[in-house]
């Protein structure tokens, strides 16, 4: 009978949970500019794909 009142008391939680972010939700991420273009130089030079890198992709 214990375990049930919990269960339900998690299931509850998980489920206000998931009420609460529909209801507010989470906005899309606020980057700056700078903080995009270091993302896409580490995006660039970490591709092991790139044409620009000599030793080729192996």
């Amino acid at each position: 009978m214990f375990g049930y009142v919990i269960l339900g008391f998690v299931i509850l939680i998980i489920a206000f949970g998931f009420f609460m972010e529909k209801k507010f939700g989470t906005g899309s991420p606020n980057k700056s500019d700078n903080q995009t273009l270091n993302e896409e130089i580490g995006r660039e030079s970490t591709n092991p794909n790139n044409s620009n890198n000599i030793n080729g992709p192996y």
